[in-house]
């Protein structure tokens, strides 16, 4: 009892830096993104894919993006193969079901 009274502010330091690895910890969980797995289709391209995808991203740094994500050393992609993708990025994929007045059939 002696030695928590005369250590108690050791046992506060302890404390805080207890919390504070917990609260960074259970932060650092929520911010991992959220991806999707993309199956590449006969004549897909990470150029194509880039353009459908990519948004207000360049297209070559969205590639390189994609690249390092996937672990691909070459950007070259075989039909068959899934890919990931951000899930922020789905959102431009182009909606084929609306159409444009200059839309010709």
């Amino acid at each position: 009892m002696t030695f928590i009274q005369r250590n108690s502010y050791l046992i506060l330091f302890f404390s805080l830096i207890l919390t504070f690895s917990f609260y960074t910890v259970l932060s650092l969980k929520g911010d991992e993104a959220q991806v999707s797995h993309v199956e590449i289709k006969e004549g897909d391209t990470l150029w194509t894919l880039a353009e459908a995808f990519s948004g207000n991203t360049p297209h070559q740094q969205w590639i390189e993006q994609i690249m390092k994500e996937n672990d691909l050393s070459t950007p070259h992609i075989i039909a068959g193969q899934s890919i990931k993708i951000p899930s922020d990025q789905l959102k431009y994929i182009p909606d084929d079901t609306v159409k444009l007045a200059g839309d010709a059939e």
